[in-house]
């Protein structure tokens, strides 16, 4: 007989949820050096200051760091 786990929404929550703002993901968008994901709106904005991932510091793109996206 298999087993069946209940899962909740709390067990996904690190991956629905954005960084940056705290929020669920919406237009989630990936770092394509780290595949760290982001709300769009959220990881644009950030690209305008710097072009490290807010998660993990890596460095993406230089000249570019939209490009990636």
């Amino acid at each position: 007989m298999a087993t069946h786990r209940r899962h909740l929404v709390r067990d996904f929550t690190r991956y629905i949820t954005c960084s940056v703002c705290r929020g669920y993901l919406i237009k989630p968008t990936a770092v394509t050096e780290c595949l760290h994901t982001f709300c769009k709106s959220c990881i644009v904005q950030h690209f305008e200051e710097s072009n490290e991932c807010p998660e993990c510091g890596i460095q993406v793109h230089e000249t570019n760091p939209l490009e990636m996206l």
